[in-house]
């Protein structure tokens, strides 16, 4: 493609879009971790996606309950959830990720989630415990140091970058994408009428107080960045975390297009949290985007508009899952053996 010179002198960063690839939560973290550290060319990454809570594709783990009676009276079950997966009786609809010093016995009502044999992982990067679904939007971002000198390698300073780059512009066009128009236009296409200067011209027209009053229901809290928190207005959006290497940065967050109110009740209120949730429950401070976006748009409108906000702070190159297979399988042998081997992200037991 040809590149105007604004678009020359930005960095370069692969983009990877693994929506419709069915990779699990675990595989993605696998991924995000092996191109942290072993790229071999060492870029700046973008990854999006939607992904399975617990379905591997590619990778092999034994899942809960790992209770030999319990997995015994659960072996003849039946039931397949409305994803087409057998479930075994446990809930496979959500997996539960914890920061990598996060204590499950603090973060997690660990009876609960145990007895609905709920996939629990210990991810690679710091942060809180997060709940992910089949609804949850995965936006990942890996800077190098060298290509991105001016973004401090520390977490907050990581995120104002994100928002400033990527974040800030993404929900501002995806607000406008569907923002009712403030103004009606009338086309003449006859003969003028005074108001006009002849045929095809057109006469602005205010808004009638019932669009008045439609467009102030449709207003949408403001993105933006609150304490280490992305939030529509004082609630939550999404959960996210960083990891910092020697030669740079993961950022990475879930957001919230959806969620099911009964899984967040695995999650305990954790004693280290920011000030303007106060003692709200999970479902008091956390927010579906779908409320503010989701009547008019998508979940993959969300994507689109990521990339958008992406490609005016990077020139981007598109790569394919089979490229960062090709990484696993150079440096370990494939990505079940990175997992095995080197991989951060690993399965806890309760």
């Amino acid at each position: 493609k040809t590149l105007n010179a604004a678009q020359q002198d930005l960095p370069k960063l692969s983009w990877l879009d693994l929506r419709g690839t069915g990779l699990s939560a675990a595989e993605r973290l696998a991924i995000e971790e092996l191109l942290l550290r072993h790229d071999p060319l060492g870029r700046c990454w973008g990854i999006v996606g939607l992904h399975e809570p617990t379905q591997n594709k590619i990778l092999d783990f034994a899942l809960p309950p790992y209770d030999w009676n319990t997995q015994r009276k659960l072996a003849t079950s039946q039931l397949v959830d409305e994803y087409g997966h057998h479930t075994g009786g446990v809930n496979q609809s959500c997996t539960i990720i914890l920061g990598i010093g996060g204590k499950p016995e603090k973060l997690i009502n660990i009876d609960a989630a145990r007895d609905d044999g709920v996939l629990v992982l210990r991810r690679f990067s710091g942060g809180g415990t997060v709940v992910v679904d089949h609804s949850s939007l995965w936006t990942t971002f890996i800077g190098r140091n060298s290509l991105l000198p001016h973004v401090k390698p520390f977490p907050r300073e990581i995120m104002k970058w994100s928002v400033d780059a990527v974040f800030g512009s993404a929900f501002e066009s995806w607000g406008k994408q569907f923002k009712p128009s403030r103004r009606q236009t009338l086309v003449f296409k006859g003969k003028s009428c005074g108001f006009s200067g002849g045929v095809g011209e057109s006469l602005i027209l205010p808004p009638s107080p019932n669009e008045t009053q439609e467009i102030q229901n449709t207003d949408t809290p403001l993105f933006q960045l609150r304490e280490n928190d992305y939030v529509l207005g004082e609630r939550k959006i999404g959960g996210n975390a960083q990891a910092i290497v020697k030669d740079g940065w993961i950022h990475h967050t879930s957001f919230l297009y959806d969620f099911v109110d009964n899984n967040m009740e695995y999650l305990t209120l954790p004693d280290k949290r920011p000030d303007y949730r106060g003692n709200r429950s999970h479902n008091d401070f956390l927010v579906r985007l779908k409320e503010h976006y989701g009547e008019k748009s998508s979940k993959n409108a969300f994507f689109e508009h990521v990339k958008k906000g992406t490609n005016e702070s990077f020139e981007l190159e598109e790569v394919s899952l089979n490229d960062v297979l090709t990484i696993a399988a150079e440096q370990f042998g494939g990505l079940q053996e990175w997992w095995d081997t080197k991989c951060r992200t690993k399965v806890v037991k309760l």
